[in-house]
């Protein structure tokens, strides 16, 4: 199998998103209408959230994309758009 098919397809980013918050700060379940500061989400939080993510998408997003979203929707947005730039 090869790398690229194994990576998850842009419509699953938002259930990578909600995983890998929920797993990350212990809190759950989530939903992309919720922001990221209602659970209490922290920068370094946010730091590992992005890591994560970059590693299970090929993507690099930086935690500012995290903190300055309006919830985990909007997040999730951004995450896609930039796998579809590379």
């Amino acid at each position: 199998m090869s790398t690229e098919s194994a990576r998850p397809a842009q419509g699953d980013v938002g259930d990578v998103v909600l995983s890998v918050v929920a797993e990350v700060t212990g809190a759950g379940p989530h939903r992309l209408t919720d922001s990221f500061y209602d659970f209490g989400g922290t920068s370094l939080d946010a730091v590992r959230i992005c890591l994560r993510i970059g590693r299970e998408l090929a993507v690099d997003v930086p935690p500012e994309t995290l903190l300055d979203s309006e919830d985990l929707a909007g997040f999730a947005s951004a995450v896609a758009a930039a796998r579809g730039a590379r």
